[in-house]
């Protein structure tokens, strides 16, 4: 890529690069042949602040209680599906929002789901403050308890 015009290229690297940091990533959908260079381009990075500062002052609290609403309540099926090589209309189709890690190795698969008990008192604490009810504080150190335990015993594999 020559000089610093703004070319549909650069447009679709910025957005690429936005909705997941990964450069190679963004080299890929954009064609561009070297992200680090671009990323240096003084448009490239007045760009991705003025999107990044327009991202923040669109994000509203609505919007932070329906994402942790999605972690919290999510259904850990499809993860449980892909893990077993039930994979219909491809992964892309699938929720996966219950999974925090995934790892595929010779013949094993383990899944790692997220801390639903962190994602309901995150979502308690915006919805109700940090200076809640005593007995909702107890419940959610009860949940939190019960799955350090679960964790200790060890994580579960799919052969």
């Amino acid at each position: 890529m020559k000089g610093t015009a703004w070319t549909r290229e650069k447009q679709i690297f910025c957005r690429t690069y936005l909705q997941t940091p990964d450069v190679e990533r963004a080299e890929q959908a954009s064609g561009v042949e070297d992200g680090y260079v671009l990323l240096r381009q003084k448009d490239v990075r007045r760009y991705l602040t003025k999107a990044r500062q327009g991202v923040q002052d669109a994000i509203q609290k609505e919007d932070v209680v329906r994402c942790l609403c999605r972690l919290a309540f999510s259904r850990p099926n499809d993860a449980i599906a892909l893990a077993c090589g039930q994979i219909h209309g491809g992964i892309e189709a699938m929720d996966l929002a219950a999974v925090a890690e995934f790892k595929h190795r010779e013949g094993q698969t383990e899944v790692k789901f997220l801390d639903r008990v962190r994602a309901l008192q995150a979502l308690g604490e915006l919805l109700g403050g940090e200076g809640g009810d005593d007995t909702a504080q107890a419940f959610f150190q009860a949940l939190e308890d019960a799955a350090s335990v679960a964790e200790k015993r060890g994580s579960e594999t799919v052969d």
